[in-house]
This record gives structure tokens, C-alpha cells and sequence, in this order.
């Protein structure tokens, strides 16, 4: 018996495929769900020996004698169709067909019932199920991977278990060397429009750049595309690279025989439909060449899932060589990249490169999967048709308690049974704390970035356990949950590190247009005489104050999602300003009020010109800020003041640079005395920022600077052997404690009330020393209720 495999995105398609190969009267083996739809495995009825009669002895029997099953009609998704029987004196395919039909079923419906378990065990999986298809990833992705969520985990942890699973899982091209080892030939392959032309380009540019023009070769099969050889001939000249064209498989075989055995090799492809029958032919024609070719599947992030999955089966089943990975193209059009993401996972093709642009060489990049999921992550687009729940997806949802009852009730009974011990070990003060405030308290450290990001950066340093955390895709995520569209990155001196040296620690700090604190993504700490960044840079001397903020306002300028920063810092000269305005940087400086500016072509300061200036008062900013105190003073009881205008900074042999001024006064409304006088220069337009804007901004600044008193009590860690030896990890994880305990002093809540007993604060808030070793204490008594 000859048994045919066909595979359809639905049950109806494949059965379709199955009678146009087979007849309306097929015989169906076993029928199944798998990634992307479902297989049937059929076989024609002729191809089938003849049921013999025990005891007739007759040979050869007609087929027309036997009786025939009508065919099976497909199903709705949502029917439950009847198990088949075999009847009485049927033939051995009949049986095996019936044997097939039972076991797809029963495969689908304990895929039901495991899935819908899995959802009544982790009630967070209904939310995240939700929020990762938005983002385009495949139902069948997401119920593979939520049901091995545990159960126990609250949202923001269950989000970041949802990223670490789709990080490990998503593979990535290991070593971009071994990629371009001499000899290697390399050929894109894919749909048309894809943009494979402009990829070799990239790639090719890369290659000569690396090991020089002369040892690459760059050949196209692509005689169907108008002037599809001369853009690449354009490009070869460009670069000082031969460009060869194969009219046919003999020609390529040629001139790949020609070329020097370390040469590396370049193969461009006509475009070829998924559904195109010519497929195969081209997959045939990448085969058996004097050299082997790695093929790399081109796949358009911009298309849909169902079009990407279409495409990736048709290419993997083409009879060559499998594609040995992929390279996304067009991120730039993207709204998402759940979907290509998806099919490289699902489909286990290495992501190579990423294309972002039209530009050669420069819209190529190598990303490790970590990056990949920290874009996918970004806010998306609704999601698309084919990645939606299915029927039995969406009852499942809607039929998911909210939460375990069971687990409600024992989980009360093992707080009681270890908090006597836990409240002792955080110390004598923390009697004040019960189950629920404590447990209150753990749970607030899930529900904000800054919180999770150093919690997870202490447990790395003191246990070697945290799991890896990129603090500007956190900072951009949290902002997403904000509503906000821009960061404000702080530039400063964060404080002293501890010793006779006194050496400065400096960061950058990310927080929200309110004063939101979210991560810090840069750090430099002292190394001898020298330095050393977080970003893997390094001197052998220190560097000056201009030189770090231009160093650190370029690292950002790297960052995804650069444009939404608005850049504050202290003023340190017009050279520095002046050159950060030929840039696309957006920034304020806090300058003193002795600066000297020029207003209406005459000489002035800063403190000077601001008294000329209408001043407002502007309450309504005040409602902005998520800070409940400025300068120590409760946010209630100051009143804010401030006036904006247009100055200039002069210099001599340069044209003068106009800026915008804004002045700050913060007055105490019970006695009317003024707490705090505030200056500020900004590039940013009227059209961009308003003056409530400014003013806002730089307030911020003024009040973030106080997370720097926080960094002595943030900086000692347990004096124990698992302790890791690193400077920058205790850099990075040192500043965040100290931004979540300025954080909790701001934001209030069960996190600042847990601290404060900590700290035996009765209630008020704690010094900044002592919230900040108040909050590693909380965190090792959350480290200590997860592994109960």
C-alpha cells in the first residue's frame, strides 16, 4: 500500500488536496493537528490488496466488489464528530482508517482538555495568551509554551518567564565567523519582493569588509527580473566586486568551479512564488554544485503570519537542502515581529540577520535573542486573522476561574507556617509587618520594572541566579504601560564609591516625562587609573565631564527607539551644546544662573534675563509628576511658578545659537518662602514641547538626583562566598536598588510601608540609607518565600 502525505492550513484544504490527488473515494489513513494546520495521510483504494475471504481461496478479487466507504465530508472545527467504527468484514485499510481517525481524535481532544487545565491552573496565562498573540505569535506556539506555565507566578513574572522561554527557544546564528569560513557559498532564496537583491548587497559589503573584495564572488540567477543583474552589478562596483550571471544549473556549476577554493560565494535567486511548482526546480538546481551552498531563507517581516508559515513549509519541503536559517528583512515596515519570530522557532531556522532599511551597508545587523524578543515585545498592531484563538481557544478563556480555590487556602496556611522565621532574619523591627502586608509588599515588587529589574540584578550578584534583563527594553516596555511616548535619560554623577579614593560612580537613569523612575542603562566606574562602561567600553585615563555626557548621550543615540529621549544634564560649556544641536539629540541642561546668554542682542545671564520674564503660575504641572514630594516638601504644599523665552548663546568666530530658556520657582505655600530656583536651556521646538513640558522636565532633574543618596546603603552586599566578584554587576545592581528605593519613597504603597518597618520608621519614611539596605532585606525575604 502507497500512503501520500498531504498537509493543509485547515481540514477542509487538506482533504481538498487529498481528492485532487486521489479521487472523490480516497482511503484515509491517520489524520492529525500539527504546527500549522493538519496532515492527513491517505492512500488511493487501487493501491490497496484485495480483502480475501477466509476459506474461499479466490485471488484477485475486484476492489468494485468489496463494499466502499463513502468519503468522509469535512468537519466544522467546533463539531465533535463521532468516533469511527469498523464494520463488520471490513478490510484491512478500513480498519486502519478507522484506527487513524480515532487517534487524531483522541490526540486533539487531550490537547483540549491539557489546555484548558492548564488555564484553570494559571489563570495569568488567559491575559498572557491575549497580550503575546497582539504582539503575532501562532496559537499553536502559545499553547505549546503557556502550558508548561507555572502556576504561581504573578503577571509581570509570568510575562518575563514568557520572554526567558521565548529567548531560549528562538535560535540565532551562533557564530557569524564560522558563517564566512573560506570556501563557504551562500544563496538566498525566497518569495518575491522580499528584498533578497538588496540583502546580498548587504551582505556582500560585509563580507568584503571583513576579508577584502578580492576573495568574493557574487553571482545571479535572477534573468526573469527586468534589470535585476545590473542592481547588482551596481552594487558589485560599488564595492570592487565581480558580478556573474547564471543563465542555468550548468552555468552556475561553472563558474563555481572557476572560482578560488577559499573564495566565498554570493548567490542570488529569482524570486519564487511558495506556491509555485518551479519550487523544487530551483531547490534542484542549488544541489549537488562543486561545492555545497548553504541556503538562507529571506522572509518578509512585514507579510502575515499565514503568508510566512506558507512560505517557510513550502521551502523546508522544496527536496533540497534545508535552508540552514533565515534573515528577516524589511523591519522597518513592520508592525511586529511576533510572526517571523514565530515561524523561526517553529520551523527551527536560525535567524542570521536583520534588515531595517534600504541602505547598503548599513541596514544589516546581527542580533542575539534577546534583542529579537526585546523589539517583539514593543507595542503592536491588532493581530492578525490566521494567529487568533480558535473556538476552543476562546471557551477555554472565558471558562478559566480567576483562581484556584485550593491554592487560595493552603497559601495562607504556609505563609504562617515560615514568617516567624523570615520576619526574624529581616530584623526586630519587621514585627510590625503580618502575612498580608508582607505578602503585599513581594507582590509590588512584580508590578513595576524598576522594582523587578533590581531585584533580579541583586539575586545575579548575590546568588548567580537572576535571569538576564536589557534595562532599556525594560524602560521602553514599562513606558508602553505608561501611555507615554517619551523617556527622559538623566546624565549624572550618582554618587561616591566607597573607600579612601572617593571615586564617582556615574549612570544614566531612564524615567518617565513624570518623574517615573524605570532603569538605568549605563554605568562607569573607576578601574585604576582608567575607566569602564557598562557598554564594554573603556580608557586608560579618566575622562573629562564633556567627553562621558557626549559618550553616553551617543550610547543612547544607538539605543532603539532613540528619538523619544529628551537628554538632561548639567551645563558644562557652549561646545558641547553647540555640538549636540548638529545632532538629532533632543536635550536640557540645568545650568547656574550666572551662564551668560544674550537676549535682544544684548549681554545678559541666565538669572538675570529670567527676572525680565512673565512667571505663571502653573499648578496644573504639579499634577503631572509622579513624585509626592519636591525638595522634602509634600507635593501639596508647593506651589510652582515658572516663565519661559528665547535667548541666545554667543561666541566669538560662531554664529550664535539660538535656545530656549526656562525658569523654575518652587515656593512653599505655608509660608511663602522659596524652596528652589531652577534654570534650564533646551533645544527642543515650541512645536515639540511646551513650556508645561519644560518645566516638568526639569523639575524631574532637580528631584532624581536625590536617588544618588541612596547608593551607600545600596551599595554593601552579604559578605558571603556565592557573592560575585564583579565591579559593574554591583555597579548596575547598586544603582537600581538605589532608584527602587527612591521609587518607593515617591510611589508609597506596600513596598514603602515594608521598608519603613524595616527600618523601624514607625510609619514614616525611612532615611535614604536605610530604605535602600531596608529594600535588600525585603528582597531576601522574597528570594526566601519563592523557594519555600
Amino acid at each position: 500500500m502507497n500512503v501520500s502525505r498531504f498537509f493543509g492550513a485547515t481540514n477542509r484544504e487538506a482533504m481538498r488536496q487529498v481528492r485532487m490527488a486521489l479521487g472523490p473515494d480516497p482511503l484515509i489513513v491517520s489524520s492529525r493537528r500539527v504546527n500549522g494546520g493538519v496532515e492527513i495521510l491517505a492512500t488511493d483504494q487501487t493501491s490497496v490488496a484485495p480483502a480475501t475471504p477466509s476459506g474461499s481461496g479466490a485471488a484477485g478479487v475486484p476492489l468494485d466488489a468489496a463494499p466502499r466507504r463513502p468519503a468522509a465530508a469535512p468537519q466544522p472545527a467546533a463539531a465533535r464528530p463521532a468516533m469511527p467504527r469498523p464494520q463488520a468484514g471490513a478490510s484491512p485499510a478500513d480498519v486502519m482508517q478507522a484506527i487513524g481517525s480515532m487517534k487524531g481524535l483522541l490526540e486533539h481532544g487531550f490537547d483540549e482538555l491539557l489546555w484548558g487545565a492548564q488555564l484553570r491552573k494559571a489563570p495569568q496565562a488567559v491575559s498572557l495568551f491575549q497580550k503575546l498573540m497582539a504582539m503575532g505569535f501562532s496559537t499553536a506556539l502559545l499553547r505549546a509554551m503557556l502550558k508548561r506555565l507555572p502556576e504561581a507566578l504573578p503577571p509581570r513574572a509570568a510575562l518575563q518567564w514568557c520572554r526567558d522561554e521565548l529567548t531560549g527557544h528562538l535560535p540565532v546564528l551562533p557564530d557569524e565567523d564560522a558563517l564566512w569560513a573560506p570556501g563557504a557559498a551562500l544563496a538566498l532564496v525566497g518569495p518575491t519582493g522580499v528584498g533578497k537583491t538588496t540583502t546580498i548587497a548587504k551582505l556582500a559589503a560585509r563580507c568584503a569588509r571583513r576579508f577584502g573584495a578580492g576573495g568574493l564572488m557574487l553571482i545571479t540567477t535572477d534573468t526573469y527580473r527586468i534589470g535585476a543583474h545590473e542592481q547588482l552589478r551596481t552594487y558589485g562596483r560599488m564595492m570592487g566586486v565581480a558580478v556573474h550571471v547564471a543563465q542555468d544549473r550548468a552555468e552556475l556549476a561553472r563558474l563555481m568551479a572557476s572560482a578560488d577554493p577559499d573564495a566565498r560565494i554570493l548567490i542570488d535567486n529569482v524570486g519564487v512564488s511558495q506556491r509555485d511548482r518551479h519550487v523544487g526546480e530551483q531547490a534542484a538546481m542549488l544541489s549537488g554544485l562543486p561545492r555545497p551552498v548553504e541556503r538562507l531563507l529571506v522572509l518578509n517581516s512585514a507579510s502575515q503570519g499565514d503568508t510566512l508559515d506558507e512560505v517557510a513549509r513550502a521551502y523546508t519541503n522544496d527536496g533540497g537542502r534545508r535552508p540552514a536559517g533565515c534573515i528577516v528583512t524589511k523591519l522597518d515596515e513592520s508592525p511586529r515581529l511576533g510572526p517571523a519570530l514565530d515561524i523561526a522557532i517553529r520551523y527551527q531556522l536560525p535567524i542570521h540577520y536583520a534588515s531595517t532599511g534600504q541602505k547598503v551597508p548599513e541596514d544589516l545587523a546581527c542580533m542575539d535573542a534577546e534583542a529579537w524578543i526585546d523589539q517583539a515585545f514593543m507595542p503592536v498592531q491588532p493581530a492578525s486573522a490566521l494567529f487568533s484563538p480558535s473556538a476552543a481557544d476562546l471557551a477555554a478563556l472565558m471558562e478559566a476561574p480567576p483562581e484556584p480555590s485550593s491554592r487560595r487556602r493552603a497559601e495562607p496556611a504556609a505563609m504562617q507556617a515560615f514568617l516567624p522565621g523570615l520576619l526574624a532574619l529581616a530584623g526586630p523591627q519587621a514585627a510590625a509587618l503580618d502575612a498580608d502586608s508582607l505578602r503585599a509588599a513581594c507582590a509590588e515588587l512584580d508590578s513595576s520594572e524598576v522594582y523587578s529589574g533590581a531585584y533580579r540584578l541583586w539575586r545575579r550578584v548575590v546568588a548567580d541566579a537572576g535571569t538576564s534583563w536589557r534595562p532599556w527594553a525594560a524602560a521602553r516596555s514599562e513606558l508602553a504601560l505608561l501611555g507615554q511616548e517619551r523617556m527622559l535619560a538623566l546624565h549624572d554623577s550618582f554618587g561616591s564609591l566607597p573607600g579612601a579614593a572617593r571615586a564617582k560612580l556615574h549612570a544614566t537613569l531612564l524615567l518617565g516625562e513624570g518623574g517615573r523612575a524605570l532603569a538605568s542603562p549605563w554605568q562607569q566606574w573607576p578601574v585604576g587609573e582608567g575607566w569602564q562602561a557598562s557598554d564594554g567600553s573603556s580608557g586608560p585615563q579618566a575622562m573629562s565631564e564633556a567627553e562621558r555626557l557626549r559618550h553616553r548621550i551617543r550610547f543612547v543615540g544607538r539605543q532603539a527607539g532613540a528619538s523619544a529621549a529628551i537628554h538632561l544634564f548639567d551645563f558644562s560649556g557652549q561646545a558641547l551644546l553647540r555640538e549636540l544641536c548638529a545632532e538629532p539629540a533632543r536635550w536640557l541642561a540645568h545650568c547656574p544662573g550666572s551662564v551668560r546668554v544674550e537676549a535682544q542682542s544684548c549681554a545678559t545671564t541666565v538669572a538675570a534675563h529670567a527676572k525680565t520674564l512673565d512667571y505663571r503660575c502653573l499648578d496644573t504641572v504639579l499634577s503631572r509628576l509622579d513624585l509626592a514630594a519636591l525638595q522634602g516638601v509634600p507635593r501639596a504644599h508647593v506651589a510652582l511658578w515658572a516663565a519661559g523665552g528665547s535667548v541666545e548663546l554667543a561666541r566669538r568666530g560662531a554664529a550664535a545659537l539660538p535656545v530656549r530658556q526656562v525658569a523654575v520657582r518652587l515656593i512653599d505655600r505655608r509660608s511663602g518662602r522659596t524652596i528652589k530656583s531652577l534654570h534650564g536651556l533646551s533645544n527642543v521646538p515650541m512645536e515639540q514641547a511646551d513650556l508645561d513640558a519644560l518645566v516638568a522636565w526639569l523639575v524631574v532633574r532637580a528631584e532624581a538626583r536625590e536617588a544618588a543618596r541612596h547608593l551607600p546603603g545600596a551599595w554593601p552586599l552579604p559578605a558571603t562566598p556565592a557573592v560575585r566578584d564583579t565591579l559593574g554587576e554591583r555597579a548596575a545592581a547598586s544603582i537600581h536598588i538605589a532608584m527602587a528605593a527612591w521609587h518607593a519613597s515617591q510611589e508609597g504603597g506596600p513596598v514603602s510601608a515594608a521598608l519603613a518597618a524595616f527600618a523601624g520608621a514607625s510609619g514614616a519614611q525611612p532615611g535614604a540609607s536605610a530604605a535602600a539596605s531596608s529594600l535588600i532585606r525585603l528582597f531576601a525575604v522574597k528570594d526566601l518565600m519563592e523557594r519555600a
